[in-house]
């Protein structure tokens, strides 16, 4: 039986003897100029969001420049932030991977409460790597006395968007409110002052716009460019739409705001940079039988529908408003309906959601996808844990990504037909390029980072293959129709946002 690496495990050569050696090792003669030139910009500046697209090596990069500033004796203890599955995976290959790194001592602290313990006291490390859930665990268990770190690498800055520095707390049974919890953001801001260098990183950096441009800016120069607080930020550039609720720029929002982050906000985009093979879309229209196209439309117009439940009793299904509409006619187009929330009678705690079927049109689609695919290893976005459902009783050979600590290596080593992710659990810095050029999206979102995050993971540097398809599985005649066009707009707003502080080949050279 193969042996599960300990999270706190450090040493080389027992990685290497457990896993094996990395497929290769990298040398900083083998770095491309730009990734020099942001290894650099990290050097130079004590403070700065790299908006850097996927695939363009934004990892090594700050690797290089965490060891330089060591070795310059600017830098004795560096932490990284950042998402679970990046945390646990990316950056510890990253170490590996690159001669420059591979001395480095460092801890993954994720996990349950004892292990995160059994990192912490695993002898001195340089690099702490934790994932976003547990910053406030360890700050809360370091105390800010013992807070060591003169570095900070965040990874994926635009967690920071909301800006908010405390949390909402939940209202207990008893109907009490406990108090509010420190954000990433709020403990970020009490460390920064023991902190000397904080580097930000981000392929996504603004996807909704210059509104979530405050957070990730606020957390690099404590207010000084664009305001001490959110409040004051939307007083100053933004007005409320009284359609929408949406807080909207002035025209003249986006060229201010720009020009007083350009110093410390750089964006480098893939095309100026690879040549990466064509990405294809294929589209493929499902029409929803009569009967479920029937309750499609009672649902949209009436905000309820009346359905039989799994134990043969009606229910009615009902959207309090239009932002659950809009998710339970996606779940419809998907396929199936959640039901309302129910409870255990005994001890009063929520049980798992049920859902009733309505249609497979969509499995119809993937089944014909994997057999044009002829064997070839298929990557599929689900949006619902229903679709999960769905998709592994149809097809048994189906692995979910993150339910073996093996997925990346098998993925890659072309071992798994079909993998099954939700993007959200796969959607920032995970290389998926090695073992596949087809992707599918079961479901669209509405979510630019997640849908631009996902396509990233086969389409950018190291994909073996001439082209990378894309299919997208879209009902007609409902709500899945308005997703691309909104994405495509939300879309135009951040490649503005990326031109403003764009830097290109010939400025580099």
């Amino acid at each position: 039986m193969k042996m599960v690496l300990p999270k706190h495990l450090t040493d080389i050569e027992a990685i290497e003897l457990i896993h094996g050696p990395p497929t290769r090792t990298l040398s900083y003669e083998n770095f491309r100029p730009y990734q020099d030139w942001m290894k650099d910009k990290i050097i130079e500046l004590p403070a700065l969001l790299l908006g850097a697209e996927m695939g363009l090596g934004k990892t090594g990069a700050t690797l290089k420049a965490m060891v330089d500033l060591m070795e310059m004796g600017e830098v004795k203890n560096a932490l990284i932030i950042a998402p679970l599955r990046v945390a646990e995976e990316t950056w510890p290959e990253e170490i590996a991977k690159w001669d420059f790194s591979r001395h480095l001592r460092y801890r993954v602290v994720t996990g349950n409460a004892k292990e995160r313990y059994a990192a912490l006291k695993y002898g001195p490390a340089e690099v702490t790597i934790v994932n976003r859930e547990n910053l406030l665990w360890l700050y809360q268990t370091l105390g800010i006395r013992r807070w060591q770190f003169d570095m900070i690498v965040y990874d994926e800055a635009s967690r920071l968007k909301s800006g908010r520095k405390r949390s909402k707390p939940k209202e207990r049974a008893d109907g009490t409110m406990p108090p509010k919890r420190l954000t990433e953001l709020g403990v970020i801001q009490r460390a920064r002052h023991k902190t000397k260098r904080f580097v930000e990183l981000s392929g996504t950096p603004s996807p909704n716009g210059l509104i979530d441009l405050w957070g990730p800016i606020y957390a690099l120069d404590k207010g000084a460019r664009l305001g001490t607080s959110m409040t004051k930020y939307k007083q100053r550039w933004f007005r409320e739409n009284p359609c929408t609720r949406r807080m909207e720029p002035f025209e003249h929002s986006e060229g201010e705001i720009m020009s007083k982050i350009s110093d410390i906000f750089f964006s480098l985009r893939e095309e100026d940079y690879l040549d990466l093979p064509p990405l294809i879309p294929r589209d493929h229209y499902v029409t929803l039988p009569k009967k479920a196209m029937k309750q499609y439309r009672e649902l949209e117009e009436e905000m309820a529908l009346d359905v039989v439940n799994r134990a043969g009793e009606p229910e009615m299904i009902e959207a309090v408003n239009n932002g659950v509409l809009t998710g339970k006619l996606l779940q419809l187009a998907n396929g199936s309906l959640y039901l309302g929330d129910k409870y255990d009678e005994e001890t009063d705690r929520k049980l798992p959601k049920e859902s009733v079927k309505v249609h497979d049109e969509k499995l119809k689609v993937l089944e014909s996808i994997m057999e044009e695919a002829m064997g070839q290893p298929v990557l599929v976005a689900y949006s619902f844990k229903f679709d999960k459902e769905a998709i592994l009783k149809k097809f048994p050979y189906c692995r979910v990504f993150g339910d073996s600590p093996n997925d990346m290596r098998d993925w890659n080593a072309g071992k798994i037909r079909m993998l099954l992710t939700h993007p959200a659990s796969a959607g920032h810095g995970l290389n998926f390029q090695f073992g596949s050029n087809i992707a599918v999206w079961y479901g669209l979102t509405f979510s630019l980072e997640l849908y631009r995050q996902f396509i990233k993971r086969l389409h950018r540097s190291g994909q073996a293959h001439d082209h990378v398809i894309l299919h997208r599985i879209i009902a007609r005649g409902t709500a899945d129709e308005t997703i691309l066009p909104a994405l495509t707009a939300r879309g135009s707003t951040q490649d503005r946002i990326s031109d403003a502080v764009r830097i290109r080949l010939k400025e580099i050279a």
